[in-house]
């Protein structure tokens, strides 16, 4: 009979780590950007409900209730609404997705190049 010992595993390196999740962070959202797209419908309510926020006579009476800056937030309303729909959504995921991950391979980096802490060194003494 063989007496055998479990091998030890080494753990991962953090690094590693933090670069495969950025790894599979960009691989899961740019395939659900591309579903989206695929799959995405044009609203058409939407689209009606745009021609009447755009109308002059609506930006008017918005600068008279509320001044320019009124006018100006609720353009900038409009746009982020629309950054969740269709395919403006698609793209919208796929360029959170492309930032997580380049965040996640610039931290790996930085841990990676990182001078070891003088206590490591004072350690392997």
């Amino acid at each position: 009979m063989t007496d055998h010992k479990p091998r030890s595993v080494s753990p991962r390196p953090v690094h590693e780590t933090i670069r495969l999740w950025g790894a599979g962070v960009l691989v899961a959202g740019l395939a659900s950007a591309l579903l989206i797209y695929v799959f995405a419908t044009d609203d058409s309510d939407a689209e009606a409900a745009r021609q009447i926020s755009g109308g002059r006579m609506y930006e008017h009476d918005l600068e008279v209730i509320g001044g320019k800056l009124n006018v100006y937030f609720a353009q900038l309303n409009d746009w982020f609404a629309g950054l969740w729909h269709g395919t403006a959504l698609a793209m919208t995921v796929a360029v959170l997705s492309v930032a997580v991950a380049l965040g996640c391979f610039w931290i790996a980096h930085l841990i990676a190049t990182a001078p070891p802490d003088e206590s490591e060194h004072d350690r392997r003494r």
